[in-house]
């Protein structure tokens, strides 16, 4: 991508001679499809699998075209104590021979007047002054760069097992205290007419979010007032809410638990890593980044250089393939490698963590704690109300916090319709390593707990589980707990209806008594639970290219970064609706956007309808122009980008040259097939793509599409004058190429954007899945083993089954880390004092998710919603409530604190 920003130009672009070395094209191997259309491999599987250099941290400065061989290399000092002034690095314990070329500090940044560009969201104190104390546990203190590897991997030894003379403190004054870092409050009352009505009494989509002040950092909440502002009636009702279960009627039956999900790092396979080369001469910085946000990356430097000493021209950035989980999106990282550069004197700098380090300092899952109390009618079964109070720690950092915690409070209802809610979600700020974007997304989080809780209502009230779940059910029309009707089919009640005749369900009480009477050192359970998440964070910018050369070669660009799920195979693969084959060479996280010529002017979570509507009248505005790969929004939202760019140049290219080549209508040409790669009319008249493309670039007809779009639980429209035709396309911006002509803007008109009060609906898209588990539990060691374990889900239109499958596998995998081994301390003794890897950190094995005995219901797509739905996400929300309940199914007691560790476990069969 090209473009200005800060007054700097920047260039978001593959690695060059890696396609020499890394990227597209030497990793790359053409999909191919079979007649079915199915993919017959994943494009860089074979890369992957051999060791290809697929990912940035295999990068050094002799893989890039242009820059030194003298690769130098970093590591940073971090604190870890979060209770005493820093007073400054002693480095004599390294001797002379292993002191730094290149040491940064506070006072270098403060000078050269780099610091993070936005503070809000990364924290202050980019590395901490001398005289201050640490904010977190983990805050950097110093970058030190050596010239050349063998010093710096001593010197790295030697540090870390020496840090506590190197890195000197003054006298004990206990941890700094700040404000939370984000409230919401969801409160609902539905209307009279009940489920199916069209009005709430309250709810945050029609009237707003309820927000606390803060005094002292504890949080204050407005005065309730019937007839006051947005604050005051909706604390006049959430307090309605709560006396009302402080004095229930007769027929409620009224539950109160308190749940706790862990603090989990993420365990991403690729550490955080970046390469870095500021050419002072050229006036040029370039960044090999492992990030699933890089046109975040990008703006994000050009705004912290803006104000720096440092003279930069051209800023170059290279994504490169990534895991992350979600940890590598909004993640400070690569502005450490950033000043690393600028303070390197002319050498590459490469800056990657090992393991220890990066559990000390990536991104986390929020530990949450949950207090719900939940209202159900004895006779109908009917769920009646709702009270969650949930609290997040979000460290020391702000990162995704506030959002985390709305999404958090919004999902805390499940997949249930409640009439009634008040839902308290608080995100704190602690000297915890920082937690923020970590698949889930605070969904997973807040709906473990209901799913215990549900399950528990239904033990005390003698009712079937499922039975209970399938009442309360969300059904089609109904709101959700932030009062928006999502959009999209509701289809939990079928799930659970085939559930419910699966044979470890049925036969559970039976199989129980036998399995036991036989193995009488086991005891057996069988745990269900059912969640959803939505898809996509809101705000969606979609950016996708497609061009047809003479030649019948079809190329793709997209913005989708590969983060393991397999994106750059499915975009390519969705050319083969278009074309009769997927995309012959794909470029991914290609954000090369010129001619569309498009700018943005702030966050669109922070706009008001005002704003917008003043922006929209200039045809090169759009609300948010690229989205990170996260959120599982790959499949439905950037798939709309390619579908678009093909459908494009098929009705104004394809059809067109088909239809003047066969001598027909354009009618009857778009009756015609794509067969085993061929074009062909009813009466079985053949022609190739070759044969189609080259009259396409001689009758000037349309071979290339740039095409961008912006989604906010809905996609923008516009109408375009296409070569003399105007059509109304789900579009904010397009470029188009006529035969081999360079791109050409082509200018929008009446264009429509949802209303920014929608992003109150927390969410509206959304898939379910559910999860059957069967386990045993040891009586004398309290180790659970899996048996086996069913899923459903509603995919929607399934486009590569074995990517499915896999992000199926991975889901599982996740949550029953997270259901049984996986936490940390939040504070000392945990990863941010420098000492944890996977030697004190248990993740599941092979052995430990029963892979031989899984299966899975795909519901067939519906006709309603023949569109792909993002799952990845929402896999591990289900199962990790399924093996708690199974848990308590096998051994008789609730436990409520995860994860159900063997020595928890051991300590309540005693």
């Amino acid at each position: 991508m090209k473009f200005t920003a800060a007054g700097i130009a920047v260039t978001i672009a593959p690695l060059k001679s890696a396609r020499a070395a890394l990227l597209e094209k030497k990793i790359q191997m053409a999909p191919g499809a079979s007649q079915t259309g199915r993919l017959k491999r994943r494009m860089d599987g074979l890369a992957k699998v051999t060791g290809g250099k697929v990912f940035a941290r295999d990068i050094r400065a002799r893989d890039m075209p242009d820059w030194p061989d003298d690769q130098a290399h970093a590591f940073m000092v971090f604190a870890d104590r979060a209770d005493a002034s820093f007073i400054g690095l002693d480095f004599s314990v390294l001797g002379e021979d292993l002191q730094p070329d290149v040491i940064v500090t506070a006072e270098e940044t403060t000078k050269a007047g780099l610091d993070f560009y936005d503070p809000f969201t990364f924290g202050e104190r980019m590395l901490l002054p001398k005289g201050e104390v640490p904010l977190f546990l983990g805050h950097p203190l110093a970058i030190l760069i050596y010239n050349d590897f063998a010093r710096f991997a001593v010197a790295k030894r030697t540090y870390q097992a020496n840090r506590d003379r190197i890195v000197r403190f003054g006298e004990t004054t206990g941890p700094a205290t700040r404000d939370p870092y984000a409230n919401f409050r969801f409160v609902r009352i539905e209307g009279a007419e009940g489920a199916e009505g069209e009005t709430d009494v309250f709810n945050p989509v029609d009237d707003g979010y309820v927000f606390a002040s803060y005094k002292d950092h504890q949080v204050r909440w407005p005065d309730p007032d019937a007839g006051g502002d947005v604050n005051a009636r909706g604390m006049f009702h959430a307090d309605a809410i709560r006396s009302e279960l402080d004095s229930p009627p007769s027929d409620w039956h009224v539950v109160e638990r308190e749940y706790y999900s862990p603090y989990i790092d993420a365990a991403a396979l690729e550490p955080d890593n970046c390469n870095c080369w500021f050419d002072e001469e050229a006036a040029r910085l370039e960044i090999v980044m492992a990030s699933q946000s890089p046109h975040e990356v990008m703006t994000g430097t050009a705004a912290m250089l803006e104000k720096s000493t440092f003279k930069v021209q051209e800023l170059k950035g290279h994504p490169a393939y990534t895991v992350g989980y979600g940890t590598k999106e909004h993640s400070p990282f690569p502005y450490y490698g950033v000043v690393a550069a600028l303070h390197a004197q002319g050498r590459p700098v490469r800056l990657a963590l090992d393991r220890e380090e990066h559990f000390q300092t990536a991104i986390k899952r929020h530990p949450v704690r949950m207090r719900y109390r939940l209202a159900v009618d004895r006779r109908s079964l009917r769920l009646q109300s709702f009270v969650g109070d949930l609290e997040l720690d979000g460290g020391g950092r702000q990162n995704y916090t506030t959002p985390v915690t709305q999404v958090a409070a919004g999902a805390a209802q499940g997949i249930y319709y409640l009439p009634k809610n008040d839902i308290v979600a608080i995100g704190r700020s602690s000297r915890a390593p920082h937690a923020g974007s970590v698949r889930g997304f605070g969904s997973l989080e807040a709906q473990i707990g209901m799913e215990m809780l549900v399950d528990e209502i239904a033990e005390e009230l003698g009712v079937d589980p499922m039975e209970l779940r399938h009442v309360n059910a969300l059904e089609n029309g109904q709101r959700n707990s932030a009062g928006a009707v999502p959009l999209g089919k509701s289809r939990m009640k079928e799930m659970i209806e085939a559930d419910r005749q699966h044979p470890v369900w049925v036969g559970r009480e039976t199989r129980k008594a036998d399995f036991e009477a036989a193995n009488p050192a086991l005891r057996y359970g069988v745990g269900y639970a059912i969640g959803k998440k939505g898809f996509g964070n809101s705000n969606e910018g979609v950016a996708a290219a497609i061009s047809l050369t003479r030649d019948g070669k079809v190329r793709l660009r997209h913005i989708a970064v590969e983060i393991g799920t397999g994106a750059v195979s499915t975009q390519a693969l969705i050319c083969a609706r278009w074309f009769g084959r997927p995309a012959d060479e794909t470029e991914s996280a290609a954000l090369d956007w010129s001619p569309l010529e498009m700018f943005v002017t702030m966050s669109p979570f922070a706009m008001d309808k005002a704003h917008q509507d003043e922006m929209k009248q200039d045809p090169r505005w759009t609300p948010a122009f690229a989205s990170a790969s996260s959120a599982t929004n790959s499949v439905f939202y950037f798939s709309h980008g390619t579908q678009e760019a093909g459908r494009l140049i098929f009705e104004r290219g394809i059809l067109p040259a088909a239809a003047a080549l066969w001598g027909s209508s354009i009618d009857r040409a778009a009756a015609a097939r794509w067969n085993d790669g061929v074009f062909t009319l009813s009466d079985g008249r053949p022609l190739t793509l070759a044969e189609i493309a080259a009259k396409a670039h001689d009758m000037g007809a349309v071979t290339g599409a740039m095409v961008h779009a912006f989604d906010r639980w809905g996609w923008s429209e516009a109408d375009f004058d296409i070569l003399g035709e105007t059509s109304r396309r789900p579009l904010d911006g397009l470029a188009i190429q006529t035969g081999s002509d360079r791109w050409r803007r082509i200018e929008r008109r009446n264009v429509h954007y949802m209303d920014p009060q929608l992003d109150n609906a927390s969410w509206s898209r959304f898939a379910p899945v559910s999860a059957l588990v069967e386990l045993t539990v040891n009586r004398g060691t309290g180790a659970v083993k899996l048996l086996s374990h069913h899923s459903s889900l509603d995919c929607g239109r399934i486009l590569v089954p074995e990517f499915v499958s896999g992000q199926l596998q991975g889901g599982i995998g996740m949550a029953v880390g997270h259901a049984l081994y996986e936490g940390m301390p939040l504070y000392e003794g945990g990863p941010g004092q420098g000492h944890w890897n996977y030697n004190r950190y248990r993740l599941p094995r092979g052995k430990d998710v029963a892979v031989w005995s899984q299966t899975a219901n795909y519901l067939p797509v519906s006709q309603e919603e023949d569109f792909p739905k993002g799952i990845a996400e929402v896999v591990q929300i289900p199962t990790i409530p399924a093996i708690a309940n199974a848990v308590a199914h096998a051994i008789g007691r609730r436990m409520r604190d995860l994860p159900l560790t063997e020595d928890k476990i051991k300590e309540v069969l005693i």
